[in-house]
């Protein structure tokens, strides 16, 4: 193999294991009327990509999504795909800092069905774990999303480029037209320029033969 390909390889290996040590949920504080107990998870995305990743993994589980106090929330949702219990989501998604804008923080609790969770202590750990496992899973799931932009967004700037470069040989076809056109006009000019040249020798002559009939005076 070659020695630079290899080198690349395991730097790409080196940073996907890095990412995927770095995208597991933990038990974090967040803020919904008071600090409250949430699973959180780092993830390497812009915030919006990962808001919209959330939405989109949620409405192909059935469930649209509200909004309250700056979070997402879906309600009756299956916590854990083996059993039939449910829970209310509230997600929360936010840039982890001014410098790292491609780096999200995505909160989550899980409610229990009709909760008002403003109400909730501090240390209330509801469904924590299951909070931080859906987390886990939805790591993958934004990866995939954000590989489905980036395609998106890659076809279209290479339908864009298509477009132009079609553009550019219709252009250069009628510029070879152009060229053709004027290089046959510029032949038509040259042998009317030789005609015309040869018209005023025969003019000419035919003037000079008039000029030496002249009777000379005496």
């Amino acid at each position: 193999m070659n020695p630079r390909l290899s080198v690349l390889m395991m730097a790409l290996l080196l940073f996907i294991t890095n990412v995927n040590a770095q995208s597991r949920a933990s038990e974090g504080k967040t803020d919904f009327q008071g600090k409250k107990t949430a699973a959180i998870i780092e993830l390497p995305y812009a915030s919006d990509i990962v808001e919209d990743a959330i939405k989109d993994q949620m409405a192909s589980r059935g469930v649209k999504g509200s909004s309250s106090k700056g979070f997402a929330v879906y309600r009756s949702t299956r916590v854990n795909p083996d059993r039939d219990d449910q829970g209310d989501f509230y997600f929360k998604v936010e840039r982890k800092s001014r410098k790292e804008k491609d780096v999200s923080l995505v909160y989550l609790i899980i409610g229990r069905p009709g909760e008002n969770i403003g109400t909730r202590t501090e240390n209330d750990d509801h469904y924590l774990q299951e909070a931080k496992s859906f987390l886990n899973d939805v790591a993958p799931s934004v990866e995939a999303y954000k590989l489905e932009v980036d395609i998106k967004e890659q076809d279209e700037l290479l339908g864009g480029a298509n477009k132009k470069l079609q553009s550019l040989i219709k252009d250069s076809i009628d510029l070879d037209n152009k060229i053709k056109g004027l290089q046959q006009k510029q032949e038509e000019n040259k042998t009317a320029r030789q005609a015309q040249t040869a018209e005023i020798t025969k003019q000419q002559g035919i003037l000079d033969a008039m000029r030496g009939r002249r009777k000379k005076k005496d």
